[in-house]
């Protein structure tokens, strides 16, 4: 069994991996809650320069670039875990305020986290 202390601290580093990878810049802070199937990973990521730049004039274009590279990091994410972890996740959502550089991740998985970290070898 795995303790949900020592996954937290894995799944933050993951997410901050392909932050990295994305963007080239890790986020500010970052903290990881488990509730019943869920994962929810609240962060503060600056805004990429060229993006808040843009944000000024063409907002509706931002937004579309937003939608899009979530795409790209729920899959990353929902790669990662089922590499990682073999976590069957039903999907992930998330959001990202451009003022507040506040983002929301909800990561659904088919059963509880409990359940996984009962089954989990330990980490690293």
């Amino acid at each position: 069994m795995v303790c949900a202390g020592d996954f937290k601290q894995e799944i933050l580093r993951i997410y901050n991996a392909i932050n990295k990878k994305m963007f080239n810049a890790g986020v500010k802070q970052q903290k990881v809650d488990f509730v019943g199937n869920k994962i929810i990973i609240l962060s503060k990521n600056a805004r990429v320069p060229v993006l808040k730049l843009l944000d000024e004039s063409y907002p509706q274009t931002t937004r579309q670039l937003d939608l899009l590279l979530f795409q790209l990091i729920k899959q990353e994410i929902k790669e990662e875990l089922r590499k990682q972890f073999q976590l069957n996740t039903v999907t992930v959502l998330k959001d990202y305020d451009t003022e507040t550089e506040l983002s929301g991740t909800i990561i659904i998985l088919e059963r509880d986290v409990e359940d996984y970290l009962n089954e989990l070898p330990e980490l690293r």
